[in-house]
């Protein structure tokens, strides 16, 4: 009885400090112009230690208003850098592995995906079309203002 009254609190304090919604900051150098910095699988090779967000894109789009000016709106607004990346380069990567379409906007904390936006996801639609969709999604991620 005195382990499980132990055990307990051990299991509260655990789940309490892993949250799968762990907001994040961006590595410094990608809160400056609000552009997108076109880059190739072997510039991952040097970001593992950065936090930043990826967009990947093919080259047609299915949506009535593209996504990437969707996306610039609010990286404008917040003067967030993001680096971009063509399907073709994309499939060259290990996140293409966990994310295997395009578009998509995918959070990485240390090499890692955290989230991302799911182009066939009737949920994610919104996020693809309307700014303020968009930005409640990418706010819920990440800090938009540098530490």
């Amino acid at each position: 009885m005195k382990k499980l009254l132990l055990i307990i609190p051990i299991l509260l304090i655990l789940v309490g400090c892993t949250s799968a919604n762990e907001k994040i900051y961006l590595s410094d150098k990608y809160y400056k112009d609000g552009v997108y910095i076109e880059i190739s699988s072997k510039d991952l090779d040097n970001l593992k230690d950065d936090n930043y967000l990826l967009y990947t894109y093919n080259h047609f789009c299915n949506f009535t208003i593209p996504c990437d000016k969707i996306f610039k709106e609010i990286m404008d607004k917040y003067k967030i850098d993001v680096l971009s990346m063509s399907i073709d380069e994309y499939k060259k990567t290990n996140f293409f592995n966990e994310v295997r379409y395009a578009p998509s906007i995918l959070v990485i904390n240390k090499g890692k995906i955290i989230a991302y936006l799911d182009a066939e996801s009737d949920d994610d639609f919104d996020k693809y079309q309307k700014p303020e969709e968009f930005e409640k999604w990418l706010t819920s991620h990440i800090y938009t203002e540098n530490k």
